[in-house]
């Protein structure tokens, strides 16, 4: 096997056919890396990968067409078969000399995913698992190819023939989505027919075992077609012909049933435990707060889904095969189209196709509608609505919670002193977290109302009067939370703002151990400052309030303001964000001609905490930031919504409850789009032209010259 493999790869590569082979695949490779990736800045391989496809379809018979065909016209299949040697060790031993070619431009190609992740694309799991897809359907076309060249003594007949098999399997997938409109075993069958559709599981970034079997059997059935042909030419005109006609007819037929029976039995085990997802965003996967929400709920519940099974939207469908794998959670698909008043005993909403039904065990219900199932933001370029965000999780987890909870948690925002505003990304969140949001001022009010969960006291400019302070005092002694954010800038007049200039609001700070220090927190380290020393990226440290956004880099405090705490024994008290050691404090920095955010002799430098938590043993918790900016959404597109991240992290875990019930939790939408890459001109140059067009030609010459010489030899 291994002397037949050497001698096919040697002849793909002394003759022009290999090496165009690999220039043709690379040259379109780079051609679409170049258009996708380099230029309009996609960090995924999936679209230059499944835009090749059809080249793959087009090169692979052409590089297939002489393996068998070849040596069975000028009769040289005669020496190599009656060789003492096994004819499906020869079969093999061909068939990875070809797929060693494939593998070839495979490992060019894997280059690129490094390339994007030296620009920012943060996917090399979600590009390599494409990659891989990739490859297995290459390996699978060229099984494919490889038999349908042993049919025939003809070259173009082969190729004809090869392409004609090719095409209709990879574009089948597509005819029967037309023909079915609901999955049966029909339908099932049918679709073992289709090389392409298993492909785009990993070209969505999910590692499909279910995939990854089809193409080995594939590849296996055709190997073992292809050792029938070349027994069925060793048979000699003898009364066994029939009896050996026979045997090997049932043998093929075995295979296939087998190969078709394989697969349509792996496809009824449920999703969860034969993909895995590599996508960046984990966007198929069920978030760590959501997993820890499950282990918690000790409640029965079923989703009605509204739709049927096969028509259920795949990302949905994906998500609820994880929800449908908890002992407490069952999901039931209804068919709308033979129970359309399904929905009215739950709902009175005018519900779509899609959309789900969460029922509790005590009867409570809570309706999902698609329409909300994903997030859309008008494309500027187009005029036309895209699809941002996926949320699945995050809405059937605050349904599971609603049904069981009939109030929700109330949020007041404290108003009267100039107070920032809370984000929309912040403030969708917390309502889509069974969380009411009120403001109040305290000059209308003669308390903190009962009802209050959680008091939102987001930079004032203004002082607060000693009356204020007194109610919010008493409101933490009696167990309430509160958030503070310090303000340095005044929101209207947009003047520098000290705490010295707000006595009361710093007496109350004092009262519960903080310390706020004037002035602008600026960086002098790498990587802890986004393009201004101003605006930082802090580090985020380990705490309840850090899931999912823990490190530096994940957080944006802009015109930050440091602070500290006294060690106390009537709290505990935790650091939640600090800069590095070489961060400084500018507290002259006024904007007045000679003020400078450069670090200058006199400025206190080392390492500050932006962001602190303080626990009381009667159940209250503060928590203090550093940053009016921090929960605006201006700030939070810059950090891919992580500081809403952080703030409803904060919400969470200031009005968790020690009833398992009530322990809430908010789990944001993920994000769909594509965060693009910046790639710089000289890049754009070395692997646009020289990787798209100069290398692929290298080889294309390469192999004219050693065809050349070995044609005058």
């Amino acid at each position: 096997m291994t002397a037949i493999f050497k001698r096919d790869l040697r002849s793909l590569f002394t003759n022009v056919i290999g090496w165009i082979f690999i220039s043709v695949l690379c040259a379109f490779f780079g051609l679409f890396f170049l258009i996708y990736n380099l230029l309009n800045g996609s960090p995924y391989m999936s679209y230059p990968l499944s835009n090749i496809c059809s080249i793959v379809i087009i090169v692979t018979p052409i590089l297939c067409m002489r393996v068998f065909t070849e040596e069975r016209k000028n009769k040289t299949d005669q020496l190599i078969f009656t060789a003492p040697v096994p004819p499906i060790k020869i079969i093999i031993g061909k068939y990875l000399s070809v797929a060693a070619t494939f593998t070839m431009a495979v490992l060019f190609m894997a280059i690129a995913p490094i390339v994007l992740e030296f620009y920012g694309a943060g996917a090399l799991g979600q590009n390599y698992t494409a990659l891989f897809g990739f490859y297995l359907f290459g390996l699978a076309a060229i099984a494919i190819a490889l038999f349908m060249s042993t049919l025939t003594k003809s070259q173009i007949i082969s190729v004809i023939i090869s392409f004609i098999v090719l095409f209709v399997a990879y574009i089948s997938d597509s005819l029967f989505d037309l023909i079915f409109t609901e999955e049966n075993l029909l339908s099932k069958i049918l679709y073992c027919i289709s090389i392409g559709k298993p492909m785009q599981s990993f070209l969505n970034g999910v590692f499909d075992l279910k995939a990854v079997i089809y193409y080995v059997l594939l590849i296996v059935l055709f190997i073992f077609f292809t050792y029938c042909v070349i027994q069925k030419r060793r048979w000699s005109i003898s009364k066994n012909v029939i009896s050996r006609l026979v045997s090997r007819t049932l043998a093929i037929i075995i295979a296939i049933v087998l190969f078709i029976g394989i697969n349509v039995g792996i496809s009824y085990i449920p999703d969860n435990y034969m993909e895995f997802d590599a996508t960046s965003n984990k966007v198929y996967t069920i978030s760590d707060e959501g997993k820890e929400f499950l282990k918690n709920y000790d409640h029965k519940a079923t989703i009605y889904v509204l739709s049927s099974e096969s028509s259920t939207d795949e990302n949905l469908k994906k998500t609820l095969d994880q929800f449908d794998s908890s002992d407490k959670i069952t999901v039931e698909y209804v068919d709308m189209a033979s129970n359309p008043m399904f929905a009215s005993q739950y709902t009175s909403e005018n519900l779509s196709q899609g959309s789900l039904i969460v029922v509790g065990e005590n009867g409570n219900a809570k309706a999902i509608s698609y329409d909300n199932i994903y997030e859309y933001s008008m494309n500027q370029s187009t005029y036309s609505y895209d699809i941002t965000a996926y949320d699945g999780e995050g809405l059937i987890i605050n349904a599971l919670y609603s049904v069981v909870n009939n109030s929700d948690t109330v949020i007041y925002t404290l108003q009267g002193h100039d107070e920032q505003s809370l984000g929309q990304n912040c403030t969708t969140a917390l309502s889509k977290g069974n969380y009411s949001i009120k403001s109040i001022n305290l000059l209308e009010s003669d308390a903190i109302p009962a009802d209050c969960g959680l008091l939102v006291v987001n930079a004032p400019s203004k002082d607060l009067s000693k009356d204020d302070v007194t109610k919010i005092s008493d409101y933490i002694s009696k167990g309430g939370n509160v958030i503070f954010n310090i303000a340095n800038v005044d929101s209207t007049a947009r003047s520098i703002v000290s705490i010295n200039d707000m006595p009361n609001y710093k007496e109350l700070l004092s009262s519960l151990h903080i310390t706020v220090k004037p002035g602008v927190v600026c960086e002098d380290t790498q990587g802890y400052y986004y393009r201004q020393n101003y605006a930082l990226l802090p580090e985020v440290l380990e705490s309840d309030v850090s899931t999912g956004i823990q490190g530096k880099k994940s957080v944006l405090l802009y015109s930050a303001t440091a602070i500290d705490y006294t060690e106390n024994n009537e709290s505990t008290l935790t650091s939640l964000l600090k800069t590095s050691d070489g961060a400084y404090i500018k507290a002259n920095l006024d904007g007045s001609e000679g003020s400078t955010t450069e670090k200058t002799a006199g400025d206190e430098t080392g390492s500050f905490k932006l962001g602190v938590e303080e626990t009381y043993a009667n159940g209250s918790g503060i928590v203090v930031y550093g940053c009016q900016y921090l929960f605006n959404d201006e700030m939070d597109s810059y950090v891919y919504g992580n500081n809403s991240k952080l703030f409803t992290n904060t919400v969470t875990a200031l009005t968790k409850s020690t009833d398992t019930d009530k322990q809430n939790v908010i789990i944001p939408s993920k994000s769909l789009q594509t965060e693009s890459i910046m790639v710089t001109g000289a890049a754009l140059i070395i692997y646009g032209i020289l990787w798209g067009l100069l290398i692929p030609l290298a080889s294309l010459i390469t192999g004219i010259v050693i065809w050349a010489i070995r044609r005058k030899q």
